[in-house]
């Protein structure tokens, strides 16, 4: 959920004293893993000589009793301030779970999508959207393979933009993953081309991505079954 937050200013030279700034509430408590929805305790940030704003938030979980922090890097879209995490103290040790159906479809996907959601939790947050784009290339070369076996040689040699546009038949999904594509490849190139989106939107997109490749192998194995009653 995302809220509005004030920090206050701990450069003692500088003349703003607090900033108002949006961001995404955590879910989760990183210390019990209890869900998690209360904003932050106390919050400061500091604004550095070429004009970076990074910011630090403490949050206390009721549950387990005990305190953990994220800082954040502040930045400016459409005249607003908004914070997007870096590090989190302590790291999370829990990973995405996903459905047996996308383990038997696309083990490798899942197994680089958990290295990536590893390496964001440790702060690597350059490294982490790499992971993200090549988990997406698996997810979904994987399925397109599935609906075309005969074409697999040719999905495996494409790019993954040719892949898309030729061996996905499902336009959302279609949809779901070019965006996620497109925002994945920001996360590789020198310059990014949709300035306003960041890892946190190509995790989005990815999952939504998974959730209707979910429900397309489910209504397969639906119907399926009506046609070959037992």
């Amino acid at each position: 959920m995302q809220t509005s937050i004030y920090a206050q200013n701990i450069n003692p030279y500088s003349t703003t004293s607090e900033i108002n700034f949006s961001l995404e509430l955590p879910t989760k408590c990183p210390c019990c893993g209890t869900t998690y929805s209360r904003i932050p305790e106390y919050s400061n940030f500091f604004e550095n000589s070429s004009g970076t704003i990074t910011a630090n938030s403490t949050y206390f979980c009721p549950t387990c009793g005990n305190c953990f922090f994220i800082v954040y890097s502040v930045e400016k879209l459409h005249h607003d301030l908004f914070g997007f995490p870096l590090v989190q103290y302590p790291t999370p040790s829990e990973t995405t779970s996903f459905s047996k159906e996308i383990s038997m479809l696309t083990p490798k996907f899942i197994e680089i999508y958990q290295q990536a959601e590893k390496a964001e939790n440790s702060g690597l947050t350059e490294l982490c959207g790499i992971g993200y784009r090549k988990a997406l290339e698996f997810l979904v070369k994987d399925y397109a393979i599935s609906n075309h076996p005969n074409s697999k040689e040719q999905i495996e040699s494409f790019m993954l933009g040719k892949c898309i546009t030729d061996y996905i038949d499902n336009e959302k999904i279609k949809t779901l993953a070019k965006a996620s594509a497109w925002l994945g490849n920001d996360e590789t190139h020198y310059v990014r081309k949709h300035q306003n989106y960041n890892v946190q939107d190509l995790k989005r997109f990815i999952k939504a991505t998974v959730a209707y490749i979910e429900y397309e192998l489910s209504f397969t194995e639906a119907f399926d079954l009506l046609k070959n009653p037992q």
